[in-house]
C-alpha cells in the first residue's frame, strides 16, 4: 500500500499478510490452496485491516494481536466476496490479473470463495457477540447491495440516492465493520465511541468507492489493474455514468449506450468521452470530498495521536489516489 499514512502500522499490516497466508495454507486440497494463494497474492490495498488496526490504536489499544487477526478475517471475507462478484459480473480482470474463475474454473472458484468465507469466520474464533454481529450485519449488507446493483444494471432510471445505497451496502459497511471491530477490542465498554468510529469509516468507505468508480472513467489501466470502461461494459450503475446521463446535451446518447443489453469497449470508450465533456468528473470529486469532509469532521472528536493522523492522511490519500 502506497502512502505515508501506512507507515505507523506497516509492521501490523505485514503480520496481517502472514496470518492470511497461514490461514489459506491450511487447505488440504493442493489446488484449493493454490487458488486461495492466487487471490491473496494478487495484492489489494488492504484498506479493511488497516481500518481495524488504526481504529484499535486510535482508541488506546496497546496489544494489536487480536486486531491483526480480526483485520485478516475481514480481509479474507472481503476477498471471498470479490471471487463471487467477478463470477456474478462476468468480470475478466481483478487487480491486473485474470479473475479467479477465468484462471481456473467457475465451479471451483465458487467453492474457493466459500472456503475463504469459512476461513474468515474461523479466524474470528472466540470473538465477542458484538464483533460477530458487526461482521454478520456487514455481510448481509453486501448481499443486499449486490441485489440493489443488479436492479439498476443498464437501467437509466438510476439516480444518486440509489447509487449511494448500493455502495454503502457493497463497500462502506464492511469498512465500517472493520473499524468498529478494532474500536470495540480497544474499548468494549464505550459503545458510543465504537459507533462514532464506525460512522467515520462508513463515510470514508463511500468516498473510497466513489473515487474507485471515477477511476473507471479517468484512470490509467496500468495503475488500476483493470481496463478503463470495465464498469460500463458490465452495465454497472456508477456515479460518473449517472451524472453523465443527466447532462442536457450528451446525456441522451450516454443513456442510449448504457441501456443496451451488451456493449463492448469501443462503445464504452465512446460513452467515456461523452461523460468527460460533462461536469460529471467535477461532481464526482465534490461528492467524494463531501463524505471525506464528514469523516474528517468526525475525527475531530477523537483524541490526537499518530494513528488519528494516519487516518486523516488515509482520508486524503483516498480522494486523491490514481489507483
Amino acid at each position: 500500500m502506497a502512502g505515508i499514512w501506512s507507515d505507523s502500522i506497516s509492521s501490523e499490516l505485514a503480520q496481517v499478510e502472514a496470518v492470511m497466508d497461514a490461514s489459506t495454507s491450511t487447505a488440504e486440497n493442493p489446488q484449493l490452496r493454490e487458488m486461495c494463494q492466487y487471490v491473496i497474492g494478487n495484492h489489494g490495498k488492504r484498506v479493511r485491516p488497516a481500518f481495524c488496526i488504526l481504529s484499535y490504536y486510535m482508541l488506546g489499544g496497546k496489544d494489536p494481536a487480536r486486531a491483526i487477526d480480526i483485520g485478516a478475517a475481514v480481509e479474507l471475507i472481503h476477498n471471498a466476496t470479490l471471487i463471487h462478484d467477478d463470477i456474478n459480473d462476468e468480470g475478466e480482470m481483478r487487480r491486473g490479473a485474470k479473475a479467479l474463475y477465468r484462471e481456473y474454473s467457475l465451479g471451483k472458484s465458487i467453492v474457493a470463495g466459500d472456503f475463504m468465507f469459512a476461513l474468515g469466520f474461523k479466524l474470528l474464533g472466540t470473538a465477542s457477540g458484538e464483533i460477530i454481529s458487526y461482521v454478520i450485519d456487514a455481510a448481509s449488507a453486501m448481499g443486499s447491495g449486490e441485489f440493489d446493483q443488479k436492479k439498476y444494471e443498464r437501467n437509466v432510471t438510476v439516480d444518486e440516492a440509489a447509487y449511494i445505497k448500493i455502495i454503502t451496502g457493497k463497500t462502506a459497511r464492511l469498512i465500517e465493520c472493520a473499524a468498529k471491530c478494532g474500536a470495540y477490542i480497544a474499548r468494549p465498554d464505550d459503545l458510543e465511541s465504537v459507533i462514532k468510529v464506525g460512522e467515520i469509516a462508513c463515510n470514508i468507505g463511500c468516498a473510497f468507492q466513489i473515487i474507485d468508480d471515477l477511476l473507471d472513467i479517468i484512470g490509467d489501466s496500468n495503475n488500476t489493474g483493470k481496463k478503463v470502461g470495465n464498469d460500463l461494459v458490465e452495465g454497472k450503475p456508477t456515479i460518473p455514468t449517472i451524472y453523465g446521463m443527466q447532462d442536457p446535451e450528451v446525456g441522451e446518447k450516454i443513456r442510449e449506450i448504457f441501456e443496451k443489453p451488451s456493449i463492448g469497449y469501443d462503445e464504452a470508450n465512446e460513452a467515456i468521452e461523452l461523460i468527460k465533456k460533462t461536469d460529471a468528473v467535477e461532481r464526482c470529486y465534490a461528492l467524494a470530498n463531501k463524505y471525506a469532509d464528514a469523516a474528517l469532521e468526525g475525527l475531530k472528536e477523537i483524541e490526537d495521536s499518530e494513528y488519528k493522523q494516519a487516518m486523516i492522511d488515509l482520508v486524503k490519500y483516498i480522494v486523491t489516489r490514481n489507483r
